[in-house]
């Protein structure tokens, strides 16, 4: 089974042109040993969503992604502290807000301090029942 480090790896390859023509980058801190029990087209289209989001407005920054498990429960964490509007970009994050409620995910944009910004993404991650 893929692990959620490859899961996103992957999805981060579609959106780094975007981050370099902002000169930007990713890096990759999601644990190796965390997986997506269920529901991997739908959590792959929200963090799309995120990454494409945050690729396009964030500036001069390295955009990090890092990941917990609480339970049943996955925190994915974008951070970024770089030149960017956060509420610009916090609206343009709807679509992928209305996506994760769908799959009873929480999405949440946190700006502590100017110019730091932390979405996070929540999910249930439970394994699917056979009918």
């Amino acid at each position: 089974m893929e692990s959620l480090n490859q899961f996103v790896k992957r999805l981060t390859v579609n959106h780094l042109p975007a981050a370099v023509h902002n000169h930007s980058y990713f890096i990759n801190n999601i644990p190796a040993d965390i997986t997506i029990e269920n529901n991997r087209q739908w959590i792959a289209s929200v963090i799309s969503g995120l990454l494409s989001t945050v690729a396009g407005h964030a500036k001069n920054t390295c955009i990090r992604l890092s990941a917990k498990k609480c339970g049943n429960t996955i925190v994915f964490l974008i951070q970024e502290s770089g030149n960017t509007n956060s509420y610009a970009m916090a609206s343009d994050l709807r679509q992928a807000y209305l996506l994760a409620e769908k799959i009873g995910g929480c999405l949440s944009v946190s700006v502590p301090v100017m110019s730091n910004t932390t979405i996070s993404f929540s999910f249930p991650n439970l394994p699917a029942v056979a009918a």
